[in-house]
């Protein structure tokens, strides 16, 4: 035999190559290792933190990462070829992120189906313009995701590219986000002068009623205040914006707000904070790839109230379609 081997360093096996007079050792564990690197570093360990863990090098936890990252297909594919089940209502809203390169943090837009918390899709652009939503959109609609309704914030190229690519979904207004910005109209964070009046109006927003119930509570909050010109002003706006507000009467299970999406950004924020930017724009859209992609095959585990069933599960098993095995998938992450 030309390979012989020769001695122990460090725990491992050394050999010798009598053809070349090389040294070498066989980490057998690599293998098993390197899938862990990926899970780790979207959890958010550092490749130096993951490095000291695995026995690694910083830069050898960095190539086992990227080969992993690299092998992943993109998210809106994912949907494309395996899914199927969704509910069509939609969660939209945009986390902004530093990338070197950029003057300012660009964001980063998705959505989640608000029934299965999947996420069928996202993409990084450099602002949330028409162009880009509109984008986001059509891109849904070409891998067959079948939008009937969008939940956003009062943001007006959500709700203008939404209906160019899916003209007869319903939108619904965040109520969540409209009381906010009525507080900052009334300047309540300064002076509470009208904090009674910003305290009925919520009442408005406190659970799902019907037109009729709400126009009769809006006309005697508006009847009380209308000598005052603000708040005259803003009854008659919560009149006019009511189609969006109440939308939710539509059609079953629309939520109110954008809450859930609200707290899958909070998770994302941690992950983030933990890498403080991206080097560049390709760095970072192939991170949130692959980000998505293992929270879409990471088990929930704190789902509460009425998606307690989702416990155990995960979002892409609850999509995917019947003849397609989640294990080919998985077998990308582990």
């Amino acid at each position: 035999m030309s390979v012989i081997r020769k001695g122990i360093r460090r725990g491992k096996l050394k050999f010798y190559c009598k053809d070349c007079g090389s040294w070498f050792q066989i980490n057998r564990a690599k293998g098993r290792k390197i899938k862990n690197v990926f899970i780790s570093h979207i959890q958010g360990e550092s490749f130096r933190s993951i490095a000291d863990t695995h026995g690694f090098s910083a830069p050898t936890a960095l190539r086992a990462y990227l080969e992993v990252i690299s092998s992943l297909p993109a998210c809106i594919d994912v949907t494309r070829n395996y899914c199927s089940k969704f509910c069509g209502i939609l969660l939209v809203d945009g986390k902004y992120i530093s990338v070197k390169g950029y003057d300012r943090k660009i964001p980063v837009i998705y959505g989640i189906d608000y029934l299965t918390h999947d996420i069928p899709h996202y993409i990084l652009s450099t602002s949330e313009s028409y162009q880009a939503l509109k984008k986001f959109f059509t891109s849904l609609r070409l891998a067959n995701y079948p939008l009937q309704a969008v939940v956003s914030d009062d943001n007006i190229n959500i709700r203008e590219a939404c209906l160019s690519v899916y003209p007869n979904a319903i939108i619904q207004l965040c109520q969540n986000h409209y009381k906010q910005n009525l507080r900052s109209s009334l300047g309540l964070y300064q002076d509470k002068r009208y904090l009674p009046f910003m305290t009925e109006v919520e009442t408005l927003f406190s659970r799902k009623m019907g037109a009729e119930e709400f126009k009769s509570r809006a006309s005697k909050i508006y009847q009380k205040y209308q000598s005052d010109p603000l708040t005259k002003q803003i009854m008659l706006d919560i009149a006019k914006r009511s189609p969006d507000l109440f939308a939710y009467a539509k059609m079953p299970h629309v939520p109110r707000t954008n809450n859930l999406i609200e707290s899958f950004n909070s998770h994302l924020q941690g992950r983030l904070k933990t890498i403080k930017g991206f080097n560049s724009f390709k760095s970072a859209n192939s991170w949130l790839n692959a980000y998505f992609i293992r929270r879409r095959l990471k088990k929930f585990t704190d789902c509460t109230k009425h998606f307690k069933y989702l416990n155990g599960k995960r979002s892409l098993e609850i999509t995917l379609k019947e003849e397609e095995k989640l294990k080919d998938l998985l077998c990308l992450i582990r």
